[in-house]
């Protein structure tokens, strides 16, 4: 899987998901609390600088064609 940075755009303490951006790809990227490095339920703001290894999804989870895994901040 390719390493890549980017910033949380938006996250949900309630569903406990949210969506990454990284230049470094064309699309924004599904996040899944389960996947941030940490104890826990772990949770993001928008704008906090992450980084992250990701792959494509093609089946799609709520409009992201990117997953992401193994998630820490920077």
């Amino acid at each position: 899987m390719q390493v890549v940075e980017g910033v949380c755009v938006w996250w949900s303490d309630d569903d406990g998901w949210g969506a990454f951006r990284s230049e470094a790809l064309e699309s924004d990227v599904f996040v899944h609390f389960s996947v941030l490095d940490g104890p826990g339920f772990l949770s993001l703001r928008p704008g906090q600088a992450v980084r992250f290894e990701v792959e494509p999804y093609p089946a799609g989870q709520d409009g992201y064609f990117f997953r992401a895994h193994s998630v820490t901040g920077i």
